[in-house]
């Protein structure tokens, strides 16, 4: 073949499945399951959104608002603090959102620094862009994030400096403090990504406003998305903050029609039903309790999260307790820290589904 691939492209893998609930029904024979892989919402979406959907959803042949006008106006009603349109950019994911900054700013050669473990997609948007990732690990045990060392590996082609806050998967936050060392000690030539998608969740005084910044017109932009909070993980819809003359830049990636018109009623909806949105933050909070009391009960180790899942620690390989646990109904998944193996990711699920898990999870103890 003749066709002339981009190297960049080929770099990065394909996108593949996990196994589907309804695989799971099938092969272990189980009636409920509960996937708590994933970090959705355990409430899942706001009545009010599933209505306003399916109202839209049977005007399907017709195109959707030419632009994001409307969703953005709703955002900037509901953040206030002065922020307005031109301060967001509306996109079919949190996914997308990063994919509009790694098209925008990286070419090959210029550097990404990250800090791993964290979510996988920043590798990604990195080698799409012919980026070179740098990372500056947590700290060990703590999974304390290193703002020093981050200063410390910018250099004349770093152009990214991407932060999950809270952090994907250890659950824990880049602090106010740090976070007022790091924007203030990048120089100008960089952005700093703030992927907040988990931002609903946070319960600790000490989550950085990076609002503010924005709003100072700092080199930053933030990351949001529909599908956890809201609970609208399947509609595929997130936004980014960003100063006014960096949002106008990055909106120049999006397509006419971008949003579908399902996307955008549902978001209209989900932003006006703000009691929907308390009720599943309080369910996450309530449930994660619940589930630190079970682990001291196992005495098993975790890690206090401020997002909707938790890390904990099992006396043998994690791989092998997700694949028993199918048999149970039960998805979870393996942390991913390649120097933990034995350490589970868990999604706080309802409480029928919180209750399965351990359920479960103690009688695959009882066997090791």
């Amino acid at each position: 073949m003749s066709l002339r691939f981009n190297p960049n492209i080929l770099a990065v893998p394909r996108m593949r499945n996990m196994i589907s609930k309804e695989e799971v029904q099938a092969q272990y024979g189980v009636e409920k399951v509960y996937r708590m892989s994933y970090n959705e919402s355990p409430l899942g979406p706001s009545p009010k959104a599933i209505a306003a959907m399916q109202k839209t959803a049977v005007s399907l042949g017709d195109y959707s608002d030419f632009s994001d006008d409307r969703l953005r106006q709703a955002l900037a009603e509901t953040f206030g603090r002065g922020l307005s349109t031109e301060h967001f950019v509306c996109s079919t994911s949190g996914f997308e959102a990063l994919e509009f900054v790694g098209r925008a700013f990286l070419q090959p050669g210029d550097e990404v620094i990250v800090s791993h473990p964290t979510f996988n997609v920043y590798n990604r948007l990195a080698r799409m862009g012919g980026a070179r990732l740098v990372d500056v690990p947590l700290r060990p045990e703590t999974f304390a994030f290193d703002v020093d060392g981050i200063l410390a590996a910018v250099t004349e082609n770093t152009r990214l400096v991407i932060v999950c806050n809270p952090n994907n998967p250890t659950g824990n936050l880049l602090t106010t403090a740090q976070m007022e060392q790091l924007v203030n000690g990048l120089p100008d030539h960089v952005l700093l990504v703030a992927d907040e998608v988990y931002f609903h969740f946070v319960d600790s005084p000490d989550f950085p406003d990076s609002l503010q910044y924005v709003l100072d017109g700092r080199n930053v932009v933030i990351i949001h998305t529909f599908s956890k909070g809201y609970g609208l993980a399947g509609l595929r819809l997130g936004y980014a903050i960003a100063p006014p003359e960096i949002a106008d830049y990055l909106g120049r990636l999006q397509r006419g029609f971008h949003l579908n018109g399902v996307a955008i009623a549902g978001g209209l909806a989900a932003l006006a039903d703000q009691e929907h949105l308390q009720k599943n933050v309080a369910l996450v909070q309530a449930q994660k309790r619940w589930l630190y009391g079970q682990y001291d009960r196992l005495d098993l180790r975790y890690w206090p999260s401020e997002t909707n899942f938790m890390l904990v620690e099992l006396p043998g390989a994690a791989e092998a307790v997700c694949q028993k646990l199918l048999s149970y109904g039960v998805m979870v998944r393996p942390a991913g820290i390649a120097t933990m193996p034995n350490v589970l990711r868990v999604t706080v699920s309802t409480p029928d589904g919180n209750e399965t898990f351990i359920n479960g999870l103690e009688e695959i103890l009882r066997q090791w």
